[in-house]
């Protein structure tokens, strides 16, 4: 595959402290390939969709950055993760966010949660056997209520709440957004189901600049049918504003001699 004047080419390593078992965090490869296309000009991620054709293994991969369009108020980038073939492909719209931007109108509020000492931190090791290593480096406290799935006791409602924030305490970058969109248990949990969860596709907006402090987490799905179902996820800064939203399809497994909670 050749590359064009307008594409950039890097090398880089995919840790393994941020794979879901052998495979890297699906917001953790959004994350490092949508910091490669940033410039200072438009140095924030405004709507990121990416597409994860194959998982890749932790280790050297490549990633293109093939500008679209450069405009004085967005521009748009093509990325591709590779591995020998294409892994991640995603389409990139970034621009510059105020960091003292009114809100003209906005629907609803964050979450309800309980304070943060009432909310147990997520360990690393999953519940499914697969060493979750997002969870070495965001600090994820779940709203109890919505994880009794690890008490043996799911409640039948595709919901979870929860506190995040990186795991050294540093106030959260507009890059830690992409990892935090996609950081918390999949909702399927909640539902008795507690097989691995692969991403399709994942789209992320960004609507401001996080402030310093705990990210406030809601995600939630809709519809799970085929084989297939959406999570919708909600992330709030500590000043109460929207900072981003993300949606994904993603893949689930029903177990022979499934019985929903609650039956």
């Amino acid at each position: 595959m050749g590359v064009s004047a307008g594409t950039s080419r890097y090398d880089v390593d995919l840790e393994a402290s941020w794979s879901i078992g052998t495979k890297p965090h699906g917001g953790y490869l959004l994350s490092t390939m949508a910091g490669l296309a940033l410039d200072e000009v438009h140095p924030h991620p405004m709507a990121i969709s990416a597409h994860y054709v194959a998982s890749p293994d932790a280790g050297r991969a490549t990633v293109e950055v093939e500008r679209l369009r450069t405009g004085r108020s967005v521009s748009s980038s093509r990325i591709r993760l590779s591995q020998d073939s294409i892994r991640v492909e995603a389409l990139l719209t970034a621009g510059r966010l105020s960091a003292d931007a009114d809100v003209f109108w906005s629907a609803g509020g964050p979450p309800d949660l309980p304070p943060l000492e009432d909310c147990p931190r997520a360990p690393a090791e999953g519940p499914t056997g697969l060493r979750v290593g997002q969870l070495d480096h965001c600090e994820l406290k779940i709203d109890p209520s919505t994880a009794m799935w690890a008490l043996g006791a799911p409640t039948g409602t595709p919901e979870v709440r929860a506190w995040i924030r990186r795991d050294d305490g540093n106030d959260p970058s507009v890059l830690d957004l992409l990892v935090f969109a996609d950081a918390l248990p999949p909702v399927t949990f909640d539902l008795g189901l507690m097989g691995w969860v692969p991403t399709l596709e994942l789209t992320v907006l960004v609507r401001a600049l996080p402030a310093p402090g705990w990210i406030r987490a809601v995600q939630r799905g809709r519809l799970l049918q085929d084989g297939w179902l959406d999570e919708e996820c909600e992330l709030w800064d500590s000043e109460d504003r929207l900072v981003a939203q993300a949606r994904q399809l993603a893949g689930y497994r029903v177990p022979a001699g499934y019985t929903p909670p609650n039956v």
